[in-house]
Formats: structure tokens, sequence, C-alpha cells
């Protein structure tokens, strides 16, 4: 009943069609009876010697109309039901993607792709099911029974209640093997979710697979995954098949019985009222008329049963909520900012791992912040708490002296750009992959979650790309002369994620895409770790004239892409150890200094080997 209140929302809006769906199933049905009737007529028309020429030719004629009529419903039915089920896949595919979207990232870090594209796929396809030709087959086979039922009690009661005495033994087998198909049609789809997480990762990874030559291994675990897939599914066949048969076996039990008892009335050798040849003819082809609802009883029972299970699969996706949102304490007032950042004694747990520990900061509009330290010294994880993709367990993140928790995330991110420490890259044109964010003060706001069940579809926003940017962005990205080797320019597609360029330019193409949004905060997550020396300057240069204009946030393992910074920063270990000027943290002969003269001297060692190798 759960699973039925949650899904109404989206049959409700289609209930017209429903109706209109579900009336015509009924006439369609009724119709139908009408066919068993005229040839009942006939029959004892002939029986009785008193048909006319013309009076067979009224009844094929009127046999033929009444078969045109049921055609004609049963396309109505089609275009009402099948449609409504084709809408509501649509809306539910945008609802869960439009969820998707706004849930936070640490949703995505437990999250499979693979699961979520299979819940997008094959569980949705089987509520489509469900809410078409399921939904379709039980008005059917609801309304032909009990139209059925009227006819048979009205020519023979005695007969009909021996073809009703199979229903309830009907009943009791369906429900045994409803909840059997439940519990094993969900175990078929996580095997399902599993195998297509696996070849998503092999997909996605195909150069780490070739590089260290263990496609056998991985073709071996696929096919360990998907020996476990048979058997499952096999295990979920042996409940499923006996349907049919089942039903099959009930409806030759009562042609039998009907034969017998009907036979013995019409002969006269069995008590009861008599009925004449037309009317058991009529009888026998109205039973025949429950042949296919008893032999779908069993199609139904499984298509139903999968598609709610599917649709529980689907509500875990929609029900999710995001972590980061929006809540009563936010003040919707607040849209300029100029990026004044201050941490007040900010300490981040995840469980008992102490990734911050009482950081205290204050960054001012335009300065450039340089931050270094160890691998997990919490240097990225200080950056997510100022783009606010985390919260602080404790302290507080201000600014322009407002908390973050009262700037809308619209707002906040709307005045950040951010290149991550793993650079994505659209299947687009390089054009297309910079310009990326350049829309996003125009996108209209969708709430997240539940609430978003039948929202518009987002607004088109156009191809359009103000190229001047994108130029003037990969220019200062140092990407420029890269982007002019292609055989396209800026028209050149890309492959997925990015994969036709090399780390560098992938980290460069990112670089640029936040570039072009103008932020007022710029974060740059070791964004030119996979650079030569030579194009880390190129780009350094290229960003002093962003310096000063915005905040910058840039972490690095490099002196040299520190040492221009206005303050560096040095944690470890979650604390924050040390901060001054290059010049000052030099003074201090602490760790950042200690990092200097380490990365001074393997410089060193690197120009006498060179210098070696020429002279040689």
């Amino acid at each position: 009943m759960n699973l039925m209140s949650s899904l109404w929302p989206y049959v409700r809006n289609h209930l017209r069609q429903y109706v209109v769906g579900i009336a015509a199933v009924w006439l369609a049905n009724i119709a139908v009876l009408v066919g068993p009737y005229i040839i009942g007529r006939a029959i004892n028309a002939l029986q009785f010697r008193t048909a006319t020429p013309l009076g067979l030719v009224g009844l094929a004629l009127a046999l033929v109309a009444t078969t045109l009529l049921s055609g004609g419903l049963t396309l109505l039915v089609r275009r009402q039901i099948t449609v409504a089920s084709r809408q509501i896949d649509y809306e539910v595919r945008r609802d869960i993607f439009v969820n998707l979207t706004h849930l936070s990232k640490n949703y995505f870090d437990r999250a499979s792709t693979g699961d979520l594209m299979n819940r997008l796929t094959g569980d949705l396809t089987a509520v489509r099911e469900m809410l078409g030709f399921s939904f379709w087959q039980v008005a059917n086979v609801l309304t032909v029974f009990l139209s059925t039922f009227v006819v048979l009690f009205a020519i023979s009661w005695r007969m009909a209640l021996l073809v009703l005495i199979i229903l309830p033994i009907m009943v009791v087998v369906l429900y045994y093997l409803a909840r059997q198909i439940d519990l094993r049609y969900v175990k078929v789809q996580e095997q399902n979710s599993r195998i297509s997480a696996k070849a998503q990762e092999n997909f996605s990874g195909i150069r780490v697979v070739k590089g260290y030559a263990i496609e056998d291994r991985e073709v071996a675990e696929y096919q360990t995954m998907n020996d476990e897939l048979i058997r499952r599914s096999m295990h979920l066949v042996r409940v499923e098949g006996p349907l049919g048969a089942f039903m099959s076996l009930l409806m030759g039990l009562a042609y039998v019985v009907i034969l017998i008892y009907g036979g013995g009335l019409i002969l006269g050798v069995l008590p009861g009222h008599p009925i004449t040849l037309g009317s058991f003819t009529q009888f026998a082809l109205s039973l025949e008329r429950l042949s296919w609802p008893m032999l779908a009883i069993g199609q139904i029972t499984n298509i139903t049963q999968r598609g709610f299970s599917s649709w529980g699969r689907l509500l875990e996706v929609l029900r999710a909520k995001p972590q980061i949102h929006d809540t009563s304490h936010t003040d919707p007032s607040l849209h300029d900012l100029e990026g004044r950042i201050e941490l007040a004694d900010v300490s981040v747990h995840y469980g008992q791992y102490e990734a911050l520990s009482h950081i205290h900061l204050k960054v001012e509009p335009g300065q450039t912040i340089g931050i270094t330290g160890p691998t997990g010294s919490g240097k990225t994880t200080l950056v997510q708490l100022i783009a606010r993709l985390i919260d602080p367990s404790s302290g507080k993140v201000l600014l322009d002296g407002h908390d973050l928790r009262t700037i809308p995330l619209k707002t906040l991110r709307e005045h950040i750009g951010m290149v991550p420490q793993e650079p994505f890259l659209f299947s687009e044109t390089v054009a297309q992959n910079i310009a990326f964010g350049m829309g996003g003060k125009d996108q209209p706001e969708i709430l997240p979650g539940i609430s978003v069940l039948h929202s518009p579809p987002p607004a088109s926003f156009g191809t359009e790309i103000d190229l001047d940017k994108v130029r003037q962005a990969a220019q200062i990205a140092g990407l420029a002369d890269d982007i002019a080797a292609l055989p396209f320019g800026y028209d050149t597609m890309l492959g997925e994620r990015g994969v036709t360029l090399s780390g560098g330019q992938r980290q460069r193409t990112a670089l640029a895409r936040a570039l072009a949004r103008n932020p007022h905060i710029l974060i740059l997550d070791e964004s030119m770790s996979a650079v030569d020396t030579e194009t880390e300057a190129k780009i350094l240069s290229g960003l002093r004239s962003v310096m000063g204009t915005c905040t910058v946030l840039l972490i690095g393992h490099r002196v040299s892409t520190l040492r221009h910074a206005d303050r560096i920063l040095v944690l470890e270990r979650g604390r924050l150890v040390e901060q001054g000027s290059h010049e000052e943290l030099l003074a201090l002969g602490g760790r950042y200094a200690d990092l200097e003269r380490k990365q001074r001297m393997a410089s060193s060692l690197d120009q006498e080997e060179e210098a070696s190798e020429v002279h040689s």
C-alpha cells in the first residue's frame, strides 16, 4: 500500500487516460460477449428449423459489427493506457535525474554508477510495463470475469458455480508465488546492478586494465558474476514458470467438468433445468473468454510483482535527500558576494577520523592563499568546506560575514569556480566544455527530493557560446596553443571523460572552465600537478591577471606553484601548523622551508644529470 500511494501522484496526472481506457476495456469485453450470444441464437434457429436466410445474414453482420467494435475499442485502450504509461516513464526518469543532480557529494561517494544506470533502465522498464500492459490486463481480467460470469449465471447457474469453484485454488497459489517472485526478482536486479557497475568500471578504466594486462582476469570475474545472475534468474524462473501451466490446467479442468455436466443436461440424464444446444454453445464460447484471463493472471502477477519491486528500488533514489541543502535559516536575499572568507574554530570528523582540527583562518577579498601539506593533511577538505560540498562538524565557515548555511547554495556556487584534483570533461567540443558553467546564473531552480514530482522540465539554455570569453579563459589557462593544434580547434569533439587529451590538457581545460565563469572565489585543487614546470609558469603568468580581482585558494605541492601567493598555509594531520608569505616561511625554517630545500636539491640534481648527458 505504501508503494501504491507513492506511485499515485504520477497516475493521478493521467487519471483521465486511465478512466477512458478502463471504460473502453469494459465496452470491448461486453461487445465480445455478444458474439457467443449471436452464435447461440443461430444454432438454436438451425436446431429448431426456425432460421431464414435473411435472418442468418443479419446475425452474421451483427457478429462482424461486434468484432469491429471490440477491435476499435481495444485500439482506444492502447492509445490511452499504453501512452499514459510511457508518459509516466518519462516523468519518473526526469524526476530521478533532477533529484540525482541535487544530491550531495556523499551520496555519490556511496552509490555505484552501474547500479544507478540499472535502476534508470531495467527497473524503470519494469514499472512502465506494470503501469501499461499489466494495468490494462488487470482491468481486462476483472471486466472479463465479471461480465462473463453474469452471462454464465444467466445461462445456467449450476454450471457457473462449478466453474467458480476453481477461483479459491487460483488465489491461494497466486498469493504464494507472488511473494516468492518478489524476493527472487529483487535478488536478480541486485546482481544486474553489480554486473552493470563492473562493466561501467572496466569501460571507464580500460586503459588501466590493458596497461596491467589483466583482461583475462576481468573477463573471468565478469563471467563469474554472470553465472551468479543465471543462477538467480533460474531460481526466479522456477516460480514464474509454473504460473502459465497451472492456469492452463485449471482451464482444462473447467472444460472437462462443463462438457460432462452440460452434456448431461442437454441429454436430460442429469438433474437440473435442461438447456438447448445453442445455450450450451454460448456457455462454452463465453467460458472460452476466460481462457486468456486465466492464463494472463500468471503473467500479470509476474509483471506486477516485478514492477512494485522495481518501484521500491526507484523510490529509494527519488526519496534520497541531499545532506547539504538550503534550510529555513537560508536568507534568499543574499545575492552579491565579495569573497571574504573566515573559518572560526572549524573541525571536520569522518567517524572517528579527524580530517580538520580547530582551524582559524581569515582571507580578504582578492587575496591568493596557497595551501600545502602531505597527502591526507586535509587540504581538499578545507576547500570543500568553502564550496560547501561538506559542512563542518563544529565551528563556522563565514563568507562576507554570513554563515555559509544562510547563503543559498545556488548563489554560493554561482560565485565559485572550482578545479578538482581529478578534472572531469564531457563528451562535447572543447568550447562546450570550457563554457559549461557560464550559463549557471540563468538556470531555473528546481527543488531537490520527492518534491520535484511533476515539476516542469528544465528550460533549454540554447547552444550559443561566448567564444571571446572561452578563448580568453583558454589563454589564461595556457591552453590556447594546444587547442590551435587540434584538428578542429575549439570545435574538436572530446572522447569520454576527455580521453583524447593528455592529463595536463585535461587539467588546463578544467581550469579554463572555472575561469570562464569570472568567479569571485577560485579554488584550484592541485590543478597544475600534471603539467611541467614550463607550462606551470605560463599558467601562473596568466593567473596573475586574475589574482587580485578574485579570492584564489591554490592547493599544491610545488613551491614554484605557491611562492607568489599572498599567504601560504601548511597543514599536517588536519592542523594548521604554519602560515605566512613565502619569505616568512623560509625564514621560519620549518616544514615549508624543508619542502623548499628538498625540491631545490632535486631540481639541482636533475639539472646536473641533464648537463652530464649533454656533455657525454
